[in-house]
């Protein structure tokens, strides 16, 4: 059967894989403060079990997309929707603060593996530029409903029963994601070479110890002496394997691709959209429940707001990007999203929900018509044969993203809050609501600035591209592909 016949089942089960990847870090979030107190854990040790998870699948993300290219990228993602599962279940049974970063971190492994196998099945089964368009718009679409119904999933579970069962409803949708895999996606791969091993172990460590800076040192200061020595070690690896990369014929990334500008700011702009999209949905959910007080279920069907426009505008995305292109919808989407930003700086402590949802609706427009714009306009600029490759890049330039934006908009409103309070000799509870207010508008202030940075040094790299067209340095020719029709 032609491998288009397929199409629709291979977008079914790919939306699924990355749906249950981004429902885990906003269910995360929203079952913390059961988990603390089922726990007895303090505030330091409670930090790590999101951080797991982002640490697990930033740094494997990159090199999962290598791997789906030679192994199979069907392979690949049900191999991620088994560690998914897995992980699921290890955390509805979880019983201490070990088994919970256990969970975390195998959940962190099937999200490294699907959510770049997952781009890589989408971009082979849509060929033409346009329906691809469309298609990477509803996979994108997918991870604004997995952080919509993250909260409210744990919110319901909060409400019948203890934290545990919120994550049930993970395992399940991998099962019905790796049927869905089985029964109509066909396997695809690039045939010959070699699995580009140094370049793995370089990348992997090295993201590793990127990320365990930026979390850690954004609780215990970045020059401090763990977070230091980290931050070091990952620069000579990281050195290291761009070293390796360049003498490779098959590297597992192909540094060559970077000299084209165009591809530079599709994985910047990219990054910049997750950065603000997932520091910025962290802020607003922290301030719901210590200022608003909301519950977990509350602040999921209020958040509903800025998740529902996202998956709106993705859709809308797909179908604009077929007329206008690329480009302008990613520019206009940073600029609306940091126009979102900056009204949600504004918010005072006392607004009701009408209030804060024109910021809610304005920064899920403008994160939902640049988040699949820019992931596809990273994935059209590499040859047919590498979209695994192509996936892992702009899926960790988007993970390395949203790590940045937690870390750094999270540290900077922590600082801010705490500098606040030790200004008050005997605060009251308004003065506290107000304190954290006012940081967490500082912390969307520097948010909305990054976003328009992002926005002028992408314009920058595009302009840069139009008007000198350079012909990019021919990577190494894709070896030839099979495609199997087994399930």
């Amino acid at each position: 059967m032609p491998r288009t016949d397929r199409s629709g089942t291979v977008l079914l089960a790919a939306c699924l894989g990355l749906f249950t990847v981004f429902m885990q870090t906003t269910q995360t979030i929203g079952t913390l403060g059961a988990v603390r107190a089922g726990l007895g854990l303090d505030a330091a040790d409670l930090v790590w079990i999101p951080s797991m998870y982002t640490l697990v699948v930033a740094s494997v993300v990159l090199g999962a997309g290598a791997f789906a290219d030679r192994w199979g990228r069907r392979r690949i993602f049900l191999i991620g929707t088994l560690a998914m599962g897995a992980g699921g279940l290890v955390l509805v049974s979880a019983d201490s603060l070990a088994a919970v970063l256990a969970g975390q971190a195998v959940a962190g492994l099937g999200g490294a593996l699907i959510t770049p196998s997952s781009l890589a099945l989408v971009t082979h089964a849509f060929p033409d530029p346009r329906r691809r368009a469309g298609a990477i718009s509803a996979w994108a679409a997918a991870s604004g409903l997995g952080l919509a119904l993250g909260p409210v999933t744990a919110g319901l579970a909060l409400r019948w029963s203890t934290w545990h069962a919120a994550f049930w409803l993970g395992p399940a949708i991998a099962a019905l994601a790796a049927a869905a895999a089985l029964l109509g996606v066909p396997e695809s791969r690039v045939e010959g070479g070699r699995l580009d091993w140094p370049g793995q172990f370089l990348a992997t460590a090295g993201l590793a110890l990127l990320i365990y800076w930026l979390i850690d040192g954004g609780h215990h200061g970045y020059l401090a002496g763990r977070p230091l020595a980290a931050a070091v070690t990952a620069a000579v690896l990281l050195a290291g394997f761009t070293v390796v990369e360049l003498r490779r014929d098959h590297p597992l990334l192909d540094l060559r691709l970077m000299r084209s500008p165009s591809y530079s700011a599709a994985l910047l702009l990219a990054a910049t959209v997750l950065f603000g999209f997932v520091g910025l949905s962290l802020l607003q959910v922290l301030w719901l429940q210590q200022v608003r007080g909301l519950t977990a279920l509350q602040v999921g069907v209020q958040l509903l707001a800025e998740f529902g426009t996202f998956i709106v505008a993705s859709a809308l995305a797909g179908v604009l990007g077929r007329r206008v292109g690329a480009a302008p919808l990613i520019f206009t989407g940073l600029l609306l999203a940091a126009a979102g930003a900056v009204l949600f700086a504004g918010v005072g402590a006392a607004d009701a929900f009408g209030g804060y949802a024109p910021a809610l609706v304005v920064f899920g427009l403008g994160c939902g018509l640049a988040n699949a714009p820019s992931t596809a306009l990273a994935v059209g600029q590499v040859p047919r044969g590498k979209e695994g490759v192509a996936a892992g890049t702009v899926n960790a330039a988007r993970q390395v993203g949203a790590v940045l934006g937690t870390s750094i908009l999270g540290t900077l409103m922590t600082t801010r809050f705490e500098s606040g309070l030790g200004r008050l000799p005997r605060p009251e509870p308004l003065d506290v609501a107000r304190a954290f207010t006012d940081a967490v508008g500082h912390a969307a202030t520097v948010c909305a600035v990054v976003l328009l940075a992002g926005t002028v040094a992408g314009a920058a790299l595009s302009a840069l591209t139009r008007r000198n067209r350079p012909a990019p340095p021919a990577p190494a020719p894709a070896r030839p592909e099979t495609v199997s029709a087994r399930s």
